[in-house]
């Protein structure tokens, strides 16, 4: 995880969802500059929300899981960049948004955003199971959902999984000390809105023999989870001033869906069924 300087100010990105992206050239710890998409948050959406966190750590976990997602880092704004790279549009709506480090991921040419009707002509069955499996664990509530939107740029040969501000809604409140998403999984309950995913119809559609082992490519993974692996993450933020929210629920969760992958695959494979 680094902290990448913004050069300059490319423009803002009308079609990027509520937060209104930026492209800003950067530079990183080598002095190279690079293209990066900026998502710039409120102060609430980072104090209960934990959104810049969020971001991280869905970035981290789906590599994980060897699932492709953009480089992602933190991006400092200085007062000199402020003040000369940025037009008046962008310095109206930058006062309006929470001060201090902001998201960052790498724009990488040549992708757009998925065609939901169209995602089985560049998407393979075990592509569509294990993002939508890897979706379930983290509980993202934004890859398809209540505002229809796909999160994922293709083009003719790979994906990318974006936008992870909405994982992990249990740990917003950072005073709660009883995971109920556990105890109802421990009961054989899973609460996930899988029918609201993005993939979720084409999964629906398999065939019963297809659906029983479509998800042992996830299954494989979650076994061989390091469920540490979000700690260096998490004390980068912490020690940068960035919230986490509850993160030792967020641990404790893991570490019980990691115990008992077959208990966890078959609850994704009944929503399916």
């Amino acid at each position: 995880m680094q902290i990448y300087e913004a050069i300059s100010f490319q423009n803002i990105v009308d079609s990027g969802g509520s937060t209104y992206p930026w492209r800003v050239m950067v530079v990183d710890k080598d002095k190279q500059q690079r293209e990066f998409l900026v998502k710039m948050f409120t102060e609430r959406q980072l104090s209960q929300q934990h959104a810049i966190a969020k971001e991280l750590f869905g970035n981290v976990l789906a590599r994980e899981f060897d699932l492709p997602t953009p480089e992602a880092g933190l991006i400092n704004f200085s007062d000199i960049f402020i003040e000369h790279q940025l037009n008046k549009e962008a310095k109206d709506k930058l006062s309006q948004k929470s001060k201090g480090l902001k998201f960052g991921c790498e724009w990488v040419n040549g992708m757009q955003i998925a065609d939901p009707n169209n995602l089985k002509s560049y998407l393979k069955e075990y592509d569509l199971a294990t993002v939508f499996a890897f979706d379930n664990f983290v509980l993202n509530l934004d890859r398809g959902g209540f505002r229809n939107k796909p999160n994922l740029l293709i083009n003719d040969e790979n994906f990318l999984l974006i936008d992870h501000e909405q994982l992990f809604y249990f740990a917003d409140d950072v005073n709660a000390f009883h995971n109920a998403v556990i105890t109802d999984f421990n009961n054989d309950v899973w609460n996930y809105q899988a029918e609201k995913h993005l993939f979720y119809p084409f999964l629906k559609n398999l065939s019963p023999k297809i659906k029983k082992d479509i998800f042992g490519t996830f299954w494989h993974y979650l076994k061989n989870l390091n469920v540490n692996t979000l700690d260096t993450t998490a004390l980068f933020l912490t020690n940068h001033n960035i919230s986490i929210g509850n993160y030792n629920l967020i641990k404790e969760y893991m570490i019980e869906i990691k115990s008992k992958p077959d208990k966890f695959c078959n609850l994704l494979i009944q929503k399916i069924a």
